[in-house]
């Protein structure tokens, strides 16, 4: 009897699924009623209610780990580990002890410490890292607060993607490595442009910017938006910058012209345009604007908006 962890919890239904009894923590007797899986239920008595009704965090996060058990020793110990890391003090809040950091620790354990990019002392702000398939370093920054695990951290990265809520450091940095695999393609297009174009905006791109300024010359300009899900199949919206009659030639012809989803964005650009590589470095002076009469032509499939400007 004495190897048996909680002796005092024993089934009451034939299935084995329906468990009540006494479980000691912390030298406090819990009368507890409980059944596993899915549509699993936990009833207590005053002393676990009353925890409940102070702290619904621990409430849920103890359903949420009763509804995924399926054995009843294994659910018991994550329910003896955080009642006891919900240590509270006289003035009901939180005394956080050096379980809570063993927590976050072995978190990081279990997802390795070469996929930490940087820590603070405290453990509260954490950066990982995902490097892909270009060997481009993506981060994505956490930050846990004072009551975690009970509330879920918070999380921001430079994705074309925003972030969804996730309760752990584990899921979030898979959900931030999924997206890295899945936009390599629009990563790849950016490059590709920021190295054979000449960007005018932004002037220090991020990952999440879908959009560049480019310079054609003449005192022209265009800006394209990029789909971050599918960014060669099909032409680009381009707003064109520069005077009424250089415009009116440069839309002309971006009408006229095929695109090609075999071909980079850049490549498909020079050849809309009759323009000149980045590589090549014989290119004239674009941003010298004067005080020159412009449009702005916003081409969006077959409908055009102009702009005109002093």
């Amino acid at each position: 009897m004495n190897n048996v962890p909680f002796p005092l919890i024993l089934p009451i239904d034939d299935e084995h699924q329906v468990y009540k009894g006494f479980i000691s923590i912390q030298n406090i007797e819990y009368q507890i009623q409980l059944q596993l899986g899915p549509k699993g239920y936990l009833n207590g008595k005053e002393n676990l209610l009353k925890l409940f009704n102070e702290y619904p965090q621990v409430k849920d996060l103890i359903e949420t780990k009763l509804h995924q058990a399926t054995n009843i020793m294994s659910f018991l110990n994550e329910f003896k580990d955080i009642i006891e890391t919900t240590a509270i003090n006289k003035d009901n809040k939180f005394s956080y002890s050096h379980d809570r950091y063993s927590l976050i620790y072995n978190e990081i354990k279990n997802i390795g410490f070469e996929n930490v990019h940087e820590i603070s002392d405290d453990m509260l702000n954490i950066t990982f890292k995902s490097v892909d398939e270009q060997h481009r370093k993506h981060l994505v920054k956490i930050n846990l607060s004072n009551n975690y695990p009970f509330t879920s951290p918070k999380a921001e990265w430079d994705l074309p993607i925003a972030i969804s809520n996730y309760s752990t450091l584990a899921k979030i940095l898979s959900q931030h490595r999924a997206f890295v695999i899945k936009y390599q393609l629009f990563f790849n297009c950016m490059d590709d442009l920021d190295k054979h174009m000449r960007i005018l905006e932004p002037d220090k791109p991020k990952k999440s910017d879908k959009w560049r300024r480019i310079a054609l010359g003449h005192h022209c300009s265009l800006e394209i938006q990029i789909n971050a899900e599918s960014p060669l199949e099909m032409k680009p919206k381009i707003r064109f910058f520069g005077s009424a009659k250089r415009v009116k030639d440069l839309q002309t012809k971006w009408k006229a012209s095929t695109w090609n989803k075999n071909l980079s964005i850049h490549q498909n650009l020079l050849d809309s345009f009759q323009l000149v590589d980045n590589d090549n470095d014989a290119y004239e002076d674009y941003t010298t604007t004067g005080d020159i009469e412009c449009v702005i032509y916003l081409v969006v499939e077959d409908f055009i908006i102009n702009a005109y400007m002093k």
